[in-house]
């Protein structure tokens, strides 16, 4: 069950609205005539076998072309001397898709690489989806001042934005790579597939209906291509570190929805062919890191706990041996592994669970829960188990699980700690009797305070919060001790919490649309990027409490982030949301986020659950759906490059809503390998290094190893001849480990390039 759906009431509450925007520069929407500067792939179209294609600009495209909810909704035009389908987006356009099946009767094979491509124009603000049934994997992108996600979902608040991102103003290819599965839905999503390989797969082209897309003027594309992709070892992406001994950066991703049908349709043998795939895709996106989460709202994601009980003490799975055998897998396709925690205390089927002993009780014990329960929100299946991290016993509650976990499969692959992210109420602010005694006796009272006496003085009230979140950081710091002994990781294991467990990410209240057209949007709640850089607004809904409402205490359930507290604990990091342009703006929350051992950043997305072709008692076209929206082209890793400008995070991370994947990977590698050929050391930017106002130089001393210089474009345009002036002698490439002469210090960057220099 998704995250989204804890919160059903968001909307009319406010209680998880958001916005977000970009900060630095805008330009024109308008197409330009420029040629875009773009970085390569491993691959060209031209040279690749083309295997199946489908010309939907055409009138009878063949392919078992399907339009719903009817074909009246289709048009075709010309865009600059191509015909192109299109979806038109009129004030009443409901839901719509075409979709088409490639590679039938061709001879395509599971667990195979292949290479998709659809072309589509940039001459107008635009937003689709794309859905490869082969795989299971669902990926929009948006141009221009699109809002990419749906502006009316119905669980959350998607942080909307609508900027002037430039068009090309030519016809542009959405690029996946991707491996069939063994067994697959024609369309649907269902638990029991119907197609395999020798029958192709359906590619759904997808846009949502006006009111959730009313910037967008509708979906066009041209051709649908299907290649053989060139060699596995050809496609992955060569990833040069800083020498041994400098501390190393990290990304990788957590898939919310991706192991339900489609994980089952594969056979029983041949499970780890799934996880293998996805290894495959992060080494030729140039992800580093492998993550799963082993316990999803605290159930038993594929280990084996009967070392302390089995079921009576955390519900066993049914592939016990499953994560052992995904780490193995991980030691030996040579990537780090990073294993994720929805922990609310052990959940099983008797009081050995400490979980089901829900320690912690609500200050108000209105005990409104099911059945007379002590809950603190409404969301009464996330309510099944708390942990109260004051208490001891949580600490060797959980230390059991990281025992089986980490501990005794630290041999196989490099682990590099643990991630914990407990949904609400999983690890919440306690007020029982134990809790306020410990309270008294730590702080020197006489004695508890009271119920009452802590609802009534608010002095008392927040002396209370500042304890608990003082052992909140002691609870933390207990895991990183178990972590980092020799026996266990060592003194590199690092503890990462995210304290926000809702899918957008909390990054704005208040409801708004982040726009620098304030007139794109008649009626809605708009604010400028300016006022919510000036005010803050971002790091006041990052770090301030939850609103709650009806006399439940969501801002006990979800205490706030407290950064700060962690400034000068190593080896525990507060994650750090982002999403939007806005997030990663804002230099001085991103240094607060900053723990010795770095700064960690995941990108929450709002998943878009059942946003679009889920009538309320009516027909699901495509089944259960979600997707995850990113910006087309170089503008997919904008926020990225200005995290690493503004903030210089170590840990990059993504809180994908199904399987992922990426649409525009060639920016994706370009950014990606750059990043992680930087030590993960603290850096400064060089003032006046460049001669271009966007493009800005973040240096990197090392003790022994010379200077490592980020060279950063953070604007929304091409920076073309731009002069690097730096104070440094022997100047390389660090990738290409070219020497620069002073010439070759004046470069060209694309939005979002970044470039990696080396002084010794």
């Amino acid at each position: 069950m998704s995250e989204a759906a804890l919160f059903t009431i968001a909307r009319k509450l406010s209680l998880y609205t958001f916005a977000a925007v970009c900060l630095l520069q805008f330009s024109s929407g308008e197409p330009s005539t420029a040629e875009r500067l773009a970085p390569s792939l491993p691959f060209e179209a031209e040279h690749l076998t083309l295997i199946d294609e489908v010309d939907l600009g055409t009138e009878t495209p063949g392919h078992r072309f399907e339009a719903y909810p009817n074909e009246g909704i289709v048009k075709r035009t010309s865009l600059w001397g191509r015909r192109a389908l299109t979806l038109p987006n009129d004030t009443d356009a409901p839901d719509r898709y075409v979709a088409v099946r490639l590679g039938e009767g061709k001879g395509l094979k599971a667990s195979v690489q292949y290479v998709l491509q659809v072309e589509y124009p940039e001459d107008v603000a635009r937003s689709m989806v794309i859905f490869n049934t082969g795989n299971e994997t669902t990926r929009g992108f948006h141009t221009g001042a699109a809002v990419g996600d749906a502006l009316r979902m119905p669980y959350v608040w998607g942080n909307a934005e609508s900027l002037n991102i430039p068009l090309s103003g030519k016809w542009e290819t959405w690029t996946s790579v991707f491996e069939l599965h063994q067994r697959y839905s024609s369309q649907k999503r269902q638990s029991k597939p119907t197609l395999s390989p020798p029958d192709g797969f359906t590619v759904v082209l997808a846009h949502f209906n006006h009111a959730n897309a009313p910037v967008s003027g509708g979906l066009a594309v041209g051709r649908v291509r299907l290649f053989a992709a060139p060699r596995r070892e050809t496609l992955e992406l060569p990833i040069k570190r800083p020498p041994a001994g400098l501390p190393q950066r990290h990304l990788f991703w957590r898939e919310e929805m991706s192991d339900g049908s489609a994980l089952s349709q594969f056979d029983k043998r041949k499970y780890l062919d799934w996880y293998a795939a996805k290894v495959r895709l992060m080494k030729f996106l140039g992800m580093d890191t492998f993550s799963k989460d082993l316990l999803e709202f605290g159930h038993n994601q594929g280990w084996d706990s009967s070392r302390y009980g089995g079921t009576n003490w955390v519900n066993q799975n049914k592939r016990p041996q499953m994560w052992s055998n995904i780490v193995s897998l991980a030691g030996k396709m040579k990537v780090n592994v990073l294993p994720m925690y929805e922990y609310c205390g052990s959940i099983g089927q008797t009081k050995l669970s400490l979980g089901l002993q829900k320690r912690c009780e609500t200050l108000s014990l209105a005990k409104r829960g099911p059945k007379g329960r002590d809950d603190y929100t409404h969301i009464h299946w996330s309510e099944k188990g708390n942990a109260d991290v004051t208490d001891p016993d949580t600490v060797e509650d959980l230390r059991k699980i990281l025992e089986i976990t980490i501990a005794d499969e630290a041999k196989k692959a490099r682990i590099l700690g643990a991630w914990i992210r407990p949904r609400n109420s999983g690890m919440p602010v306690s007020f029982s009797e134990r809790c306020r005694k410990l309270f008294a006796t730590d702080t020197g009272r006489k004695e508890a305070p009271s119920r009452d006496e802590l609802k009534k003085d608010r002095q008392l009230y927040d002396a209370y919060l500042n304890w608990w979140h003082d052992k909140r950081k002691q609870f933390f710091v207990a895991i990183r001790d178990y972590l980092r002994k020799p026996s266990v990781l060592g003194p590199e294991a690092v503890v990462i919490f995210t304290g926000d467990p809702s899918e957008p990410g909390r990054v704005l209240d208040g409801g708004y649309i982040v726009s620098d057209g304030p007139k794109r949007l008649p009626g809605a709640r708009i604010i400028s990027p300016e006022a919510v850089l000036s005010k803050r607004l971002g790091w006041k809904a990052l770090t301030g409490p939850r609103g709650t409402w009806g006399g439940w205490e969501w801002q006990h359930s979800i205490p706030r982030l407290d950064p700060l507290r962690y400034k000068d604990t190593p080896g525990v990091m507060l994650s750090m949301a982002f999403n939007r342009l806005f997030t990663v703006a804002d230099s001085k929350a991103l240094d607060a986020f900053h723990a010795p051992d770095g700064l960690a950043l995941l990108r929450h997305y709002p998943l878009n659950e059942n946003a679009a072709f889920s009538p309320k008692g009516g027909n699901r076209p495509l089944g259960y759906f979600i997707t995850d929206m990113e910006r087309a082209g170089p503008y997919c890793m904008l926020a990225e490059a200005r995290a690493l400008a503004n903030g210089d995070p170590r840990f990059i991370g993504y809180l994908a809503a199904g399987s992922f994947q990426r649409g525009f990977p060639e920016y994706v590698r370009a950014f990606n390998q750059a990043f992680l050929a930087l030590p993960a050391l603290p850096g400064k930017i060089v003032k006046d290094a460049a001669a271009n106002q966007d493009v800005r130089v973040r240096a990197i001393a090392t003790p022994t190893h010379g200077t490592w210089y980020a060279i950063v474009n953070t604007g929304l345009k091409d920076a073309a001849n731009v002069a690097i002036n730096l104070n440094a002698e022997k100047l390389t490439d660090y990738l290409t480990g070219k020497a620069l002469k002073s010439a070759e210090r004046t470069v060209s960057l694309y939005p979002g390039q970044v470039l990696v220099w080396h002084s010794k």
